[in-house]
């Protein structure tokens, strides 16, 4: 890990300016250095490589309003341990979004998704992989040997689909998936929900879909209302507001824990994340002043609490410990940094973009952080911070362990 984190400095600290954001050519599948595999060849001897991806603009436009976005000039780039491996044009002709939470690095392959004005496109490292009818937002992808699977919800509203290689395997018209996929020893599992329209108002139907097959998930007649689930191949846990009991309850196979919130707030939401088999509680709740504050548990107790107005942005678990970075609601205010129980302070000027910039590898906290002033984004490594010298913003960070 020494000689990835000498290389990491190294690279960035000499600059990439060359890149210099936009792209001229026509559609034609994307500009790349090599490709993706190219990251093995080009780290000899290291066992882990660090990928970023990066939205890289035109010198001098403020990505920051992106008032001409789908059609101002700019590039999704790869970088593998720092060196640019792959550029792809962005826009609505090359149908690549600069969005940050459609484009993710999986088993150390670019995969984006588009959509049309009628369809789904997913591409692997520039290159069409399949599109199909009907525009989904994609809540996951996964790979298993030659296969992609995704799980797409409706941009129409209700209704999604689970397919492999654009073939639908299930599909509701009435649902909403809650939370993404999650790849449980090669069994494919998630949770959705259906509303139902009963005499007493609309009912809430909760199911697992594991590997292929679908059971309803058995809820207390008493819950008022279930903010997230979590289904693993053998297991599946949901947090639940009760009625009568302001506390919020996690349901973890029999066993139940009550989390408790300040007396007078109540619960805005609540999320499960989970990594390496273990798994966070966040529940943001709002005082009686209409103040908020984030909290979050981790086997029953209090992990984290952030107040003055900030929520969590992004979140890895690591060997059991927590590590996150809470952006502020004002914009007054400044964000901080978790690391596993030290509270670092975020440089000034910066916050995350999207939901995949906080990664943990061999025990060192990685944080991708980009300018609210038109600056370059940096990295922030266990309190070190290195530049990238581009025009735009940090999407994604993802360690990848190496053959």
């Amino acid at each position: 890990m020494m000689i990835l984190g000498s290389l990491f400095f190294l690279v960035l600290s000499c600059g990439i300016t060359e890149l210099g954001g936009g792209y001229d050519s026509k559609p034609s599948g994307g500009h790349i250095w090599g490709g993706m595999d190219s990251a093995h060849e080009s780290t000899p001897g290291l066992h882990t490589i660090c990928y970023i991806t990066a939205l890289d603009y035109q010198k001098g436009y403020d990505w920051r309003l992106d008032q001409a976005a789908g059609s101002v000039k700019c590039s999704l780039v790869v970088y593998a341990d720092n060196i640019p491996i792959m550029k792809l044009p962005v826009g609505d002709e090359y149908e690549v979004s600069s969005n940050p939470d459609m484009h993710r690095i999986v088993d150390g392959h670019l995969y984006t998704d588009f959509s049309t004005d009628e369809e789904t496109v997913i591409k692997k490292d520039g290159r069409l992989q399949f599109r199909y009818l009907g525009r989904e937002s994609i809540c996951g992808l996964e790979v298993v040997g030659e296969d992609v699977y995704t799980l797409g919800q409706s941009r129409e509203g209700s209704g999604f689909s689970f397919r492999k290689n654009g073939d639908i395997i299930m599909s509701r018209e009435n649902g909403y998936v809650m939370g993404g996929l999650i790849n449980d020893e090669d069994s494919l599992c998630f949770a959705f929900y259906e509303q139902i329209t009963t005499a007493d108002g609309p009912v809430g139907r909760y199911y697992a879909s594991v590997a292929g097959k679908v059971s309803q998930i058995a809820v207390r007649e008493d819950i008022a209302n279930i903010w997230d689930v979590l289904v693993m191949k053998d297991k599946v846990i949901y947090i639940a507001s009760l009625v009568g009991l302001p506390s919020p309850v996690v349901f973890d196979g029999k066993s139940m824990t009550a989390h408790a919130i300040p007396v007078g707030a109540t619960v805005v939401s609540s999320r499960i994340f989970y990594h390496q088999d273990t798994y966070v509680i966040e529940i943001l709740y709002r005082y009686s002043n209409g103040k908020v504050a984030d909290v979050l548990y981790q086997n029953g107790k209090v992990v984290a609490t952030f107040s003055d107005e900030m929520t969590v942005s992004a979140l890895d678990v690591c060997n059991g410990g927590v590590f996150c970075v809470v952006n502020p609601l004002p914009s007054g205010y400044g964000g901080s940094i978790y690391c596993s129980g030290e509270m670092y302070q975020m440089p000034e000027g910066y916050n995350v973009m999207g939901t995949d910039c906080v990664k943990v590898i061999d025990g060192i906290m990685y944080v991708g952080l980009s300018s609210k002033d038109r600056k370059c984004p940096v990295i922030w490594r266990d309190g070190h911070i290195d530049s990238l010298k581009i025009n735009g913003y940090l999407s994604t960070i993802y360690f990848r362990k190496s053959d």
